[in-house]
């Protein structure tokens, strides 16, 4: 066996060690279902009861224009696999389903850094990608796109790297293919699988790449075609069933069109106001780069809070403000080094990684979600990792290449001392989590009996609405409706239709699209961004005169649920 040969299995044998490492702590219970989760949940249901693909948790079980289906085709052959779609059986099932998808996706992403760095350095990519918490632990902690994505997407940038035999050329297209009806993002990979043949002047190549491109986006985008020319769709249930800002109930483009979704009193967005989205998200870019792959922005928070507790000690103001400016500087150094790898891989003549990077990148800053760049860019942390380790390789090199045994000492601290501290920091974040830092979120079952799991992020603000909804279950009629900030969560929780508030500023307008609806139940949390309940949902219940009474507070107080007075 060859000495490479004989390294690159030591390395996998790493990888693998690594994940068992950042597993074991967390096999037990249901996979994370909240938010875009919930969803795929819900359609996932709808398909494997044969109702097409349709939102269960909305009053006529509207038809998804959304979420491309193979996330909730995947929940579906679970459940008609399992013949129940009882969210704890198959949600514990799911888990383990995402363990062994993040295994693929690590060793994926080891295999696809060896066709740039050397082993130890390809090594250093997959264990960086498995210690960083938005781009590996908290992913596949949840019923999210992005784990899955990531993996066929490295399986097809490794299949495009193999050559242009036929067999490789298929596999490609069909990766590109699954890739996209994962995530709308995957258009990025088929998109730059066609330029690349127009920028080798290989147009016939070209014309071929782009029909088998466009099998999957003619797909999904005729069944949006199709579900909002019908009548159902310009007759909703309510009158704000299919409202712009209503994410889960309307296309991306149309969403996404809002100038804040989350804001719609602010307006759509103009043609200039387009331009500045751009021009300030480019900016977010880099730390939100170095964000998804290596740590998030808080982190230092998180960091002293344990030293304090540890060493017993309260460490000053002016130092958390500082580390907190530090780990700034850190995560816009990282994006930033990570940019300058991909320009110098492309100066190498590998052209079709940055292409890609930089495409979905492109696809990226047209959104008008920067608080979510972390997880849009997740699925690219190896790559945003190789290109990172590229170019302080490369920086090292230029330095000790001067000659002097200083500069080749400093050439050497530069290409090893970054690394070291990230992997250092992301150790001790990873470990302190699934130590002791996983967080409790209760379940119940059909008699009512509380069922405790852990999660790795499942505050306090999210363990109250497990009581709420239970209480709502209990009590509420079979045909009454629930508002909540989180409906697709709500309806797997209690079994109840369950809609979004309206998202408008005046309560006595809001009041009156409730009525509509008409909900029974409000159910109001303190999550915080998006901050819906608190800024649209709490005034129409504020004031004796509302036409809501409070019939339960969890306790500590963070959920509320009210009645409508009938």
């Amino acid at each position: 066996m060859s000495p490479v040969r004989r390294h690159d299995l030591v390395c996998v044998a790493v990888l693998v060690l690594l994940w068992l490492a950042v597993w074991v702590p967390r096999l037990h219970g249901p996979i994370d279902l909240r938010w875009d989760a919930s969803t795929y949940y819900v359609l996932g249901t709808s398909l494997a009861e044969g109702k097409g693909y349709r939102l269960l948790n909305e009053p006529g079980e509207i038809e998804a224009v959304q979420y491309p289906p193979l996330v909730p085709l995947i929940v579906a052959a679970y459940q008609r696999g399992l013949g129940t779609s009882d969210y704890l059986e198959v949600g514990t099932r799911l888990r383990l389903l995402y363990c062994l998808l993040s295994l693929l996706y690590l060793l994926a992403a080891y295999v696809l850094a060896r066709t740039l760095l050397e082993p130890a350095h390809a090594l250093l990519v997959g264990t960086l990608t498995g210690l960083s918490f938005y781009g590996f632990l908290y992913l596949s902690d949840s019923l999210y796109a992005e784990i899955p994505f990531g993996l066929v997407s490295i399986l097809f940038l490794i299949c495009h790297r193999q050559g242009e035999q036929r067999r490789y050329t298929v596999a490609t297209g069909i990766l590109g293919g699954i890739a996209y009806l994962l995530r709308t993002a995957g258009l990025a990979l088929l998109v730059a699988w066609v330029a690349e043949s127009v920028l080798r002047r290989r147009f016939g190549q070209a014309a071929l790449r782009a029909v088998f491109a466009a099998v999957p986006v003619l797909l999904w985008q005729n069944h949006i075609h199709q579900v909002t020319a019908g009548e159902a769709y310009r007759q909703p249930t309510y009158s704000y069933q299919r409202a712009p800002y209503y994410y889960t109930n309307v296309s991306y483009g149309e969403n996404s069109w809002l100038v804040n979704p989350f804001r719609p009193e602010l307006g759509s967005t103009t043609s200039h106001d387009l331009a500045g989205r751009v021009a300030r998200n480019l900016t977010a870019i880099p730390q939100a780069l170095g964000e998804s792959s290596w740590v998030a922005a808080k982190s230092e928070l998180y960091i002293l809070d344990k030293l304090e507790r540890a060493a017993g000690l309260q460490f000053p103001e002016r130092w958390r403000a500082f580390s907190s400016d530090t780990l700034r500087v850190c995560l816009l150094a990282v994006g930033l080094l990570a940019i300058l790898g991909a320009i110098l891989v492309v100066s190498a003549r590998e052209r079709f990684l940055p292409l890609y990077f930089a495409l979905s990148i492109g696809m990226i800053v047209l959104t008008p979600w920067p608080s979510q760049f972390w997880r849009y860019l997740a699925p690219l942390a190896p790559l945003t990792l190789m290109f990172l380790v590229y170019a302080l390789t490369w920086l090292g090199a230029r330095l000790a290449r001067r000659g002097t045994s200083r500069r080749r000492l400093v050439g050497s601290l530069v290409a090893t001392v970054p690394l070291a501290v990230m992997l250092l920091v992301q150790v001790f974040i990873a470990s302190s989590f699934l130590r002791a830092g996983m967080l409790p979120v209760s379940h119940y079952d059909a008699q009512g009996n509380e069922k405790s799991f852990q999660l790795l992020t499942y505050e306090p603000v999210w363990h109250a609405l497990d009581p709420a909804f239970e209480w709502v279950r209990q009590h509420a009629g079979p045909h009454d409706v629930v508002a909540t900030t989180v409906p697709h969560l709500a309806y797997l929780r209690t079994g109840r239709k369950a809609v979004l508030p309206p998202l408008e500023p005046d309560p006595a307008v809001a009041a009156l699209l409730l009525d509509q609806v008409p909900a029974s139940y409000l159910v109001l949390d303190e999550l915080g961004l998006p901050g819906i309940s608190e800024q649209y949902a709490a005034p129409v219940v504020a004031g004796p005169s509302s036409g809501w009474r409070l019939v339960y507070t969890t306790p500590g107080g963070k959920a509320r649920v009210y009645e409508r007075i009938r």
